[in-house]
């Protein structure tokens, strides 16, 4: 029997558990929020700000080439994400702002206001507001007890949320309330997740929740800030997560929900039960949405320029489409400032294992590579820009670097070919590549062995599926490979080191992560939960800048080219800012021509 099937027999064990609930929660009063309590973590106070001045109104028509399953603890990709703001709510959120800074920090959401505190710093309490509903026939209200199933539901077997790493580095008992779980039937799954606790999520009443810290943690905000971090209600346990069942079943907290549509596509309308005074952050423009899904990109990006759609949820541009469309300046293409950054990581346990592991041979490398030429194979300067740093200018401790400058970001082929020539551990003459199967890494590939070929320098290519690279990746000890090309794709900007540098570094981080050559220096680790522990905006920025530092200075990682989000959206619409942490706009906020 399956382990879908066997779920399926959940929804007889809960129907006692959520009649109960239900019933309870009929009875909640109407009480007005409690005021917020002493703004004691800075990330969360939202400024005041004027009224807006796009107009509601309309059909939103996104298109896609899969639906998203509703499911925000496992929402890692922008269309996921992008569509989670439609359901969903956190208890902090990113707003849209077109000021790229004001959109990275977290503000209150379903939370009254900034956490209070403790003076150790290792404990949050966050106080919810009373008037959040539930899409339920009574409208219950979004308890604290909710936001804890969601954390607990993260673990669920057998594939637990991708975003369970950032949680089981910080929230006290987290890791082990997931091993706990990954050892227990699938089938009993949902009961040990009602029934069972975190010791680091502790619910106290129905409007406040109190999480405990394994250690002090300058960005914990963000982490809430995060879908995975949204509530869930009772009835989501019957389904398994991320699934077909799940989206068929959604109950919706954000202000839209399903209804039902004449041709058999996806509708959603506004959510009778959500209110807008109780939300600064979802604006909740159109009042329809369509998703059209099982399309190609190229069928979405041509739809989209003939007026038959508006946004595409998955994101990416056709490559030959978006040249066209940056070179005319046309103004359907939306482009950040920020995006996902493209990197060599270098390997230290592959064939050239001898020589790499030499700094002076990894500093070679950097002036091996081409970025202008990386950044031509990336579609242009208007879709992508040169850089020998991790960090971008929104996060914290973002300070220009670069200790191998040269060429004006052409490189230097004379420097590359003696470093390494000249090393104790042999001539290096040839240097395995290894990329994915996608036609974006096959141009960049292109664009580096064209450049290592002016040294004297061989790259072997070395091409293997989405699937294939991953798990070759992810051993440093069985490393077939001398360089990787890898890509480093914040969840959020801002207070982001974390998110640019533990799955990067840290050898205990669980869930996904960029290729890991081998790297480690014995203080590394120190030093990285050093900088997320620090308290003090200046102290954190320091820290992280030094840490930026030491591994681009070692060039264990060699970064080349930031690739800026670019969305493509009708002519229909007025309106279109993308969100860093969304990677693509807020459905919620694009504004469409009366």
């Amino acid at each position: 029997m399956s382990s879908r099937s066997r779920w399926s027999g959940t929804l007889r064990a809960l129907v006692a558990l959520l009649a109960a609930a239900m019933f309870a929660a009929a009875g909640c009063s109407g009480e007005p929020d409690p005021a917020p309590g002493p703004m004691a973590a800075s990330p969360s106070s939202a400024p005041t700000t004027s009224a807006p001045v796009d107009k509601p109104g309309g059909t939103l028509r996104l298109l896609t080439g899969q639906m998203p399953s509703g499911d925000p603890g496992w929402a890692d990709e922008p269309g996921e994400r992008a569509f989670a703001r439609l359901v969903t709510r956190q208890l902090y959120s990113y707003p849209s702002d077109t000021d790229v800074t004001g959109s990275t920090i977290p503000r209150p959401d379903l939370a009254v206001g900034a956490p209070v505190v403790s003076e150790d710093r290792l404990a949050y309490t966050v106080r919810l507001r009373s008037a959040a509903r539930w899409n339920t026939p009574s409208q219950r209200r979004i308890t604290a007890t909710d936001v804890a199933r969601g954390f607990k539901r993260l673990c669920s077997p057998p594939t637990p949320s991708p975003m369970r790493g950032y949680y089981a580095a910080t929230i006290r008992g987290f890791a082990e309330f997931c091993t706990q779980l990954a050892s227990a039937p699938v089938a009993d799954a949902p009961a040990l997740i009602e029934s069972g606790s975190i010791p680091g999520v502790e619910v106290v009443g129905d409007d406040t929740i109190v999480f405990h810290l394994l250690k002090a943690s300058n960005d914990f905000v963000d982490l809430l800030a995060l879908p995975a971090s949204s509530p869930v209600p009772l009835e989501a346990l019957a389904y398994p997560a991320d699934s077909p069942e799940y989206l068929d079943n959604l109950i919706s907290a954000g202000p839209y929900r399903f209804v039902p549509a004449p041709d058999g596509s996806y509708l959603l309308s506004r959510n009778p039960s959500w209110s807008g005074s109780s939300d600064g952050i979802r604006r909740a423009l159109p009042d329809h949405i369509t998703v059209t899904d099982g399309l190609t990109p190229e069928t979405i990006a041509a739809r989209i320029q003939a007026g038959e759609g508006d946004m595409a949820l998955d994101g990416e541009v056709p490559a030959g489409v978006l040249s066209d469309l940056a070179g005319d300046g046309d103004d359907r293409l939306a482009v950040s400032s920020t995006g996902p950054v493209t990197a060599l990581v270098v390997g230290l346990n592959g064939p050239s294992a001898a020589a790499l592991r030499e700094q002076q041979v990894r500093a070679a490398l950097a002036y091996c590579v081409d970025r202008a030429a990386v950044v031509d194979a990336l579609g242009g300067p208007t879709l992508a820009g040169e850089t020998s740093q991790l960090l971008q200018p929104p996060m914290t401790g973002y300070e220009e670097y670069d200790p191998y400058a040269a060429g004006e970001g052409t490189g230097d082929p004379e420097r590359c070919g003696e470093g390494l020539a000249n090393n104790p551990g042999g001539k290096v003459t040839a240097l395995s590549l290894l990329t994915t199967d996608s036609a974006t890494d096959a141009a960049v590939a292109q664009a580096l062995r064209t450049a290592f070929a002016r040294a004297g320098i061989r790259l072997d290519v070395r091409i293997r599926n989405a699937e294939q690279y991953q798990q070759a990746v992810s051993n440093p000890q069985a490393q077939f490979w001398d360089l990787a090309l890898t890509t480093i794709d914040p969840d959020w900007f801002g207070d982001a080191g974390r998110t640019v540098y533990q799955p990067l570094l840290d050898e205990t981080w669980v869930g996904t992560r960029p290729a890991d050559g081998g790297y480690r220096l014995e203080d590394l680790q120190t030093r990285l939960e050093g900088a997320l522990t620090t308290l003090g905006k200046v102290e954190a920025a320091a820290d992280w800048s030094a840490l930026e530092h030491t591994v681009v200075s070692d060039a264990a990682v060699v970064p080349l080219a930031v690739r800026y989000s670019a969305r493509l959206h009708s002519a229909t619409v007025v309106t279109f800012t993308i969100v860093p942490s969304l990677g693509t706009a807020d459905p919620t906020a694009v504004a469409l021509a009366p």
